[in-house]
């Protein structure tokens, strides 16, 4: 069974309602049924395309009529152009998976001049330019489209000895003392408007990519794409050059991973030896279950 006592001991602590926690695969999933609409956060990753495909799972389960608005920002573009048409490929094979259930989608747009990446952390407010979009980006669609609650499907870096990098998220590690020392459930915030909900926050990669196997769902993963790599991971690809957004064509260029060209855990990107790691893990996992 995959480890989820941090994550299933959050929403003990902070007493959190039982009645909207829901059971996946021995994780707690917060949905209520009674929801009218929600938003979700969907990037084109692994770790949101299987927090949206659960949440269509608990609706058409629960004989819900929630309808979803996914909220989509495209960001980087100039070095990772791909990425937009992958978030709306991911978008339409949901559609496809679960027809059933209500879905809209929005995008925004984060300029690349304003990212953590590019200036840092703004001093007038204390954060990267990236997050602050986002934040605001999601009130407006919350307010627009009167979401009821906005889910976000970060996860929690992995703790493992077997798994070392040295481009981990630096505010993505949780423990029991620090869940603890936080004062309120970090996966749901529910006396914010919108409710805020992060089912996955205090869980590592492992169990995401163990969702993909047990629902058969390899071919929503084989779609998403978590390699930020970009223009770093041609430098060892020599003599074929990173293809900007000038000359990229989707579905028609070339879009290798790190995995695909280094076997080197040092020049891969954190995304990618997280993913890789991830699916061996989980398979190890369920195989030994």
């Amino acid at each position: 069974m995959f480890d989820v006592s941090l994550s299933n001991s959050g929403y003990s602590m902070y007493n959190v309602d039982n009645n909207i926690l829901h059971n996946v695969d021995g994780a707690l999933y917060p949905f209520n049924p009674d929801w009218k609409r929600v938003g979700v956060n969907l990037s084109g990753g692994a770790d949101s395309a299987v927090g949206v495909a659960t949440l269509c799972k608990l609706i058409q389960q629960s004989g819900a009529d929630t309808e979803i608005v996914v909220l989509t920002n495209v960001r980087v573009w100039e070095n990772r152009p791909w990425a937009a048409p992958i978030s709306v490929e991911v978008y339409n094979k949901l559609r496809e998976m679960f027809p059933d259930v209500q879905m809209q989608r929005v995008q925004g747009y984060i300029p690349p001049e304003i990212e953590d990446g590019t200036i840092g952390i703004i001093e007038q407010i204390g954060t990267s330019g990236d997050r602050i979009t986002t934040r605001s980006f999601n009130k407006f669609a919350a307010y627009t489209y009167k979401l009821e609650a906005v889910y976000g499907f970060i996860t929690n870096n992995p703790v493992a000895d077997d798994f070392q990098h040295p481009g981990q998220p630096y505010d993505r590690t949780w423990n029991a003392d620090i869940l603890k020392d936080n004062g309120s459930c970090p996966q749901y915030k529910g006396n914010s408007t919108p409710i805020q909900v992060y089912p996955w926050k205090l869980i590592s990669k492992e169990f995401i990519m163990g969702q993909y196997l047990r629902n058969n769902w390899q071919d929503l993963l084989n779609i998403t794409r978590s390699c930020e790599g970009d223009k770093a991971l041609h430098q060892y690809r020599d003599p074929n050059p990173f293809v900007d957004y000038t000359e990229y064509q989707h579905g028609v260029t070339p879009l290798p991973t790190c995995n695909d060209i280094t076997d080197v855990t040092e020049e891969k990107c954190f995304w990618c030896n997280e993913r890789e790691w991830a699916l061996n893990k989980a398979r190890k996992i369920i195989d030994e279950s």
